[in-house]
């Protein structure tokens, strides 16, 4: 049988409709979905402790209960953090879970994953730009960590090029001055670029003039009572 024109019209717009709906639903649902792991993986181990002080309850006000405690909980934390016997505290932890062969690993990577998007973490990126990398033509993203001068009193910067989807790993730099471009991208677009492999980009960029070049510590740190996540290997 023939499909006729209006039959093929019909079917188009469902189509349409159809997937035009799915791209609204599906983000929204997988963002329900890991806000229902998050806030039941949070809540799980304050729930028990909650029930033979409340008795019975209605479950979404032991669900409620359990949040705010833990939200409470997540606070007092952060208060710890912010005390030097806190950190020491928690340096000591750290390295306690370091030294436990299975932990380790699980441990380190989750911790990389969330320096590289934590607010201290980004500080340390100075600027997004472009640099001919892996080949010459190409251009790589790249985050300029700071200068190193050579022996010769050259200044070069220290640019980080992270892979993607996962910018933990990637490949360090040192280009001279006239090899890197910077851009007007900012830090917290540039990691979405990194991490959504090129999907969530802005729809256009400019160059700006690169900033005065100031020499930047460049040697080993050591982790002490300011640096409580110590090496991560």
């Amino acid at each position: 049988m023939t499909e006729t024109p209006h039959s093929s019209k019909f079917g188009k717009h469902v189509r349409t409709r159809l997937v035009s709906g799915l791209l609204v639903l599906i983000p929204l649902a997988i963002t329900l979905f890991v806000l229902n792991v998050f806030f039941s993986s949070l809540t799980a181990f304050v729930r028990p402790l909650l029930l033979p002080w409340l008795g019975e309850l209605p479950e979404y006000a032991l669900t409620l209960i359990a949040v705010v405690t833990t939200v409470l909980l997540i606070y007092l934390v952060g208060i710890i953090t912010t005390h030097i016997v806190g950190r020491r505290m928690i340096y000591w932890g750290e390295a306690l879970l370091m030294r436990l062969p299975i932990v380790k690993s699980i441990y380190a990577a989750s911790k990389q994953v969330v320096d590289t998007f934590s607010s201290s973490q980004k500080a340390t990126f100075q600027a997004v730009v472009l640099v001919e990398f892996p080949r010459r033509g190409s251009r790589a993203l790249g985050f300029v960590t700071g200068t190193i001068r050579t022996a010769e009193g050259t200044q070069l910067y220290r640019v980080f090029i992270a892979t993607t989807p996962n910018p933990t790993s990637g490949f360090l730099l040192l280009l001279p001055v006239d090899e890197v471009q910077f851009t007007d991208i900012s830090i917290e677009d540039g990691v979405k670029m990194i991490v959504s492999g090129g999907m969530l980009a802005p729809e256009a960029y400019g160059l700006r003039t690169p900033p005065p070049q100031t020499a930047t510590p460049s040697g080993p740190v050591r982790p002490d009572i300011d640096s409580p996540s110590g090496p991560l290997s």
